[in-house]
């Protein structure tokens, strides 16, 4: 299958593993709260939906797509969420860390997003450039 989306959102996938690595690594506020392994589960749920969400993409489905919108979104905010926090508290280590992959899909949730809205199937209106 030939899709700019599908690169896009792995793009995304390889980008959230490499955020939870780095929030791993710059000790994460969150982490001190509810542990290495509890931070692991829950971002290991919080991966494993949107893969789910890219297995229905490639089945066509429209409904994923617009999840997909919503992964797309939510990553790009939450890395703006870590940079600006950091900056906000100067504090990175044991702090906000996340920003440098944050950055990434920041950088990637617009071309994922303009992707799914022209691969969509079904989709109606003119091409979004």
């Amino acid at each position: 299958m030939k899709s700019r989306a599908v690169l896009f959102y792995l793009l995304m996938l390889l980008a959230h593993i490499a955020h939870v690595f780095e929030e791993i690594w710059g000790r994460f506020w969150i982490l001190q709260r509810i542990g290495l392994t509890g931070f692991l589960a829950i971002n290991g749920i919080l991966f494993l939906i949107p893969v789910a969400f890219l297995y229905f993409i490639l089945k066509r489905k429209r409904w994923a797509y617009w999840l997909g919108f919503l992964y797309a979104g939510f990553m790009g905010l939450q890395g703006l969420g870590h940079n600006v926090a950091t900056i906000v508290t100067g504090r990175y280590f044991d702090g906000y860390a996340g920003g440098f992959s944050g950055l990434v899909m920041l950088v990637v949730a617009w071309p994922l997003i303009r992707h799914l809205r022209k691969e969509m199937p079904g989709r109606r209106g003119p091409a979004v450039s």
